[in-house]
């Protein structure tokens, strides 16, 4: 039980932390590339943590009621909105990134960039928080019997955000032209997940139909396994999808590489942008 607890916490821990170390990535980037702070890291990711917190708070108060809306499916609706609320917001993102050499211009998109930012890992917080408020009640309930349990927990939420640290640190140390390079591609492979992940959650809701599996990559690995439901966190790895969630994930995965962001990263100009 107590493995059981870190990995469960750790899944839920490491999608937020990735999508939090990665924005504040691209904010390093963006004030390195114009010469000035453009975007202050505090004040968005303070509000975004207390925004996230509370609402994760209101939602599992209210779990039992919002499972029971919709016939009984509001959870997977609810759920497969924020991914697809998630999704847009990303690629929004990638959009509305800065690519021209004024500084007016960056301040220009500022506003929109922070709204992106603020939503997004207010709506990561709020649905990752939820889960682990819901499995932390249930613990509490359990009294000596879920210390166990309680302390996987806090081992996994530990590891959850040291990884984030820790990718963060990584990402930053890159010099700036790779450092946009991979957080880009993380940013296509975090919306392709968060459109894969909607389509399963309207599959289960039946509101959408279910396509034949594309694929079943269980021999190769589990997603029972560890390393499996990392993978899912991290880049929403699964054995078996159907084929309408790889062309959700294929059509994230599109919009990111074609917008404005991927294109500096991988054009020539990125030479003339880390010198604004």
């Amino acid at each position: 039980m107590f493995l059981n607890a870190v990995v469960l916490v750790l899944q839920e821990i490491l999608e937020a932390a990735l999508i939090l170390s990665l924005l504040l990535a691209f904010v390093r980037y963006l004030n390195l590339a114009s010469g000035e702070r453009v975007l202050s890291r505090r004040n968005w990711v303070v509000t975004s943590i207390i925004a996230g917190v509370f609402l994760a708070w209101i939602f599992s108060n209210n779990f039992s009621r919002i499972s029971n809306s919709f016939d009984y499916v509001g959870l997977e609706i609810t759920n497969a909105s924020i991914h697809s609320a998630s999704c847009f917001l990303l690629v929004l993102f990638a959009w509305l990134f800065p690519v021209k050499r004024s500084v007016a211009h960056l301040n220009h998109r500022s506003l929109g960039l922070i709204f992106c930012m603020v939503v997004v890992v207010t709506l990561a917080i709020l649905r990752e928080g939820s889960e682990i408020m819901q499995f932390g009640g249930g613990i509490l309930g359990q009294g000596q019997a879920g210390l166990p349990i309680f302390y996987g927990g806090v081992v996994g939420a530990g590891i959850g955000v040291s990884t984030g640290v820790l990718l963060y640190y990584a990402l930053t140390g890159l010099s700036i032209e790779n450092s946009l390079k991979a957080c880009v591609l993380l940013l296509s492979l975090t919306a392709g997940n968060m459109a894969s992940q909607a389509i399963l959650l309207l599959n289960q809701a039946d509101w959408l139909p279910f396509t034949p599996t594309a694929w079943d990559s269980s021999g190769l690995l589990s997603e029972s396994s560890v390393l499996g439901q990392l993978a899912y966190a991290l880049i929403g790895y699964e054995a078996t999808p159907s084929i309408m969630q790889v062309s959700a994930y294929l059509l994230g995965l599109f919009f990111v590489i074609i917008s404005p962001i991927s294109r500096l990263a991988w054009s020539t100009w990125h030479d003339e942008a880390s010198q604004i």
